[in-house]
């Protein structure tokens, strides 16, 4: 009887530590204890995570001395709160770790296994409610408040860190250059022609057709800055929310679920990536096509046609968003006579622009998808041939390591929704993705970081939207939340770093000061040929040349002043080289510019 005792005895004993060990608010406590202990670890640590040494630098003493004082506040708040406080505290910490987690190392494979340990805290959370996120009432004017918000956090990340790209000198002639030039040329002779694009006088329109760039010429008449149109682009981008916010309301989604999906898009890495290369006419593509979108759902036939003429006007190539739209009326909502004269109007426009470009210009760049194109003569119709004859090499060229991952960064912060249709037609709104952004060896065309994601991304929203209440109950829950955390993790880990021309702006603010006195001291009338990263600051002139792009070009080679970034990386060698072309210095700064004037 003794040893059956005993046997009980520790048979309890055993199932007391069980339930102390495995209870579900000291099991949050501890989680949120080293998230915090983790935050402060990575805040005094000088090194990396990431590394090894990082744990030689804590002190183990002080580390679990604060691990018990967290944990202690932690019990004792539960003691006395009339909530669920371990659940919310374990919330906000978790998040706040893994945004400094994502925010110190940007290594996209890092990013997906913390997007993983996230998604299961979240799982365990939404599981049973435990944040009361189903009780939460969220009125229009909540919902209208929130996506502001996230919008204007847009305007002010993107806006301002694009506009001290440009105070920093870390914006170039391709493309920041090419554009600041074009407004100056639009302001004084209405025409949009450069100097820097080709090392002639050109204009922009022979070697993309955007008349939409006029739509922001009349605040550059009051604002005549680089900065304006890096400000501009951020604010036309943002807008993007109110035919977002327009779309899901029509579709009868609750206003919880619409601001998330505009969280989502305001946050999505590849939207604001899209802005870091510096203005391009493709950034009215995410608001143009979303109101064509939100136009034709409610078959206001009338602004749908005039957003798609606004949406070609924004690029050649743009025609390709409405014909896709015209094909997903055809056959999707049955609007045969819409969706055909829709179809008519994109192809003759397309068709009437490659012309325009063929004939008056340098010609369309077809040269992008050389990797489909077998015979020279047919253009872009070999490529149809080849996708035709061949798709297993679709699926070579689609299906490679950087595309692969160019994808997950897209979908994954729409929780894949925009590949979950139930009516197949719906896949042509894909069909600018496959084109535009996989199909191409063109490095650019799928990455974040350039611009080439503004009418995929409008799409895919739109998608997400429709394939919402077709979705189980489960998969709204947990589907719809892992959007705003997938978005804003690979926003701070991917986009995070453009932080450092804040450190850049003020540790060189003296230097920065002195390049602008110098460049501002060339005469305005006067042609200069000037160093990349010095071509935005020097664009308000009519002549103005890449040093390195216009080497053989008799006219450039010529200008009057020479401007030279020293910290480009040139040598006082290139500026003796001019000296022995008979221009001598006007201002030599050591390690900033050398600036050399023809000497007549």
């Amino acid at each position: 009887m003794r040893g059956i005792d005993l046997k009980l005895k520790f048979c309890s004993c055993a199932e007391k530590l069980y339930n102390v060990i495995f209870n579900q608010h000291i099991l949050m406590r501890i989680i949120s204890t080293l998230s915090v202990l983790g935050i402060i670890s990575i805040a005094t640590t000088p090194i990396g995570f990431d590394t090894i040494d990082f744990v030689t630098k804590i002190n183990t003493v002080n580390y679990l001395l604060g691990g018990l004082i967290i944990m202690s506040l932690l019990s004792i708040i539960r003691r006395f709160a009339t909530f669920n406080s371990d659940a919310y505290l374990l919330a906000v910490s978790v998040a706040c770790y893994g945004l400094s987690l994502a925010f110190r190392n940007r290594h996209i494979y890092f990013i997906f296994g913390l997007l993983l340990f996230i998604s299961i805290v979240g799982y365990y959370l939404m599981r049973d409610d435990k944040l009361n996120l189903t009780g939460m009432k969220f009125s229009v004017k909540k919902a209208v408040i929130v996506v502001s918000a996230a919008a204007a956090f847009f305007v002010i990340y993107v806006g301002g860190l694009t506009t001290l790209r440009y105070l920093n000198y870390s914006t170039s002639t391709y493309d920041m250059g090419i554009f600041s030039q074009m407004f100056y040329y639009m302001k004084e002779t209405m025409l949009p022609n450069t100097t820097c694009e080709r090392s002639e006088l050109l204009s922009h329109f022979a070697v993309h057709l955007s008349p939409m760039f006029y739509v922001l010429l009349p605040g550059y008449f009051i604002f005549s800055s680089p900065v304006y149109l890096q400000i501009m682009q951020a604010l036309v981008v943002a807008s993007a929310v109110i035919p977002l916010f327009l779309i899901a309301r029509r579709h009868k989604l609750s206003y919880k679920v619409i601001a998330v999906i505009c969280i989502s898009f305001c946050f999505h890495p590849g939207l604001g990536g899209s802005c870091f290369y510096d203005i391009h006419e493709n950034m009215f593509l995410a608001p143009l096509v979303l109101w064509l979108l939100y136009f034709t759902d409610n078959k206001q036939w009338k602004f749908a046609y005039i957003f798609a003429l606004l949406t070609c006007l924004v690029k050649e190539d743009a025609a390709l968003y409405v014909a896709c739209i015209a094909l997903y009326l055809f056959f999707s909502k049955k609007e045969f006579k819409h969706g055909i004269t829709l179809f008519s109007f994109c192809v003759t426009y397309f068709l009437l622009a490659i012309s325009y470009l063929n004939n008056f210009g340098d010609g369309a760049m077809i040269g992008r998808y050389g990797n489909f194109i077998s015979n020279q003569e047919w253009g872009l119709l070999s490529a149809v041939r080849t996708v035709i004859l061949n798709p297993a090499y679709l699926i070579t060229e689609v299906f490679v390591q950087e595309k692969i991952l160019y994808m997950l960064i897209m979908l994954l912060p729409l929780a894949f929704l925009p590949l979950l249709n139930r009516n197949l037609s719906q896949l042509l709104l894909l069909i600018p993705f496959l084109v535009v952004n996989l199909l191409s060896d063109y490095p650019y065309q799928h990455s974040i970081y350039f611009q080439y994601n503004f009418g995929t991304l409008a799409f895919f929203y739109y998608l997400a939207i429709l394939n919402i209440p077709h979705l189980g109950k489960n998969f709204k829950k947990y589907g719809i939340t892992f959007m705003v955390a997938a978005s804003v993790i690979l926003f701070i880990s991917q986009l995070g770093g453009y932080t450092d021309n804040i450190k850049t702006y003020i540790n060189k603010h003296d230097n920065i000061k002195q390049i602008n006195m110098a460049l501002e001291a060339i005469p305005e009338d006067a042609t200069v040929r000037a160093s990349g990263f010095f071509v935005p600051k020097l664009s308000s002139r009519k002549v103005i040349y890449d040093i390195q792009y216009s080497e053989n070009v008799e006219e450039a080679v010529n200008a009057e002043y020479i401007v030279i970034d020293i910290a480009e990386g040139h040598s006082n060698t290139v500026a003796q080289e001019y000296k022995n072309r008979g221009y001598e210095t006007v201002e030599h700064k050591k390690g900033l510019y050398w600036i050399l004037k023809r000497n007549d």
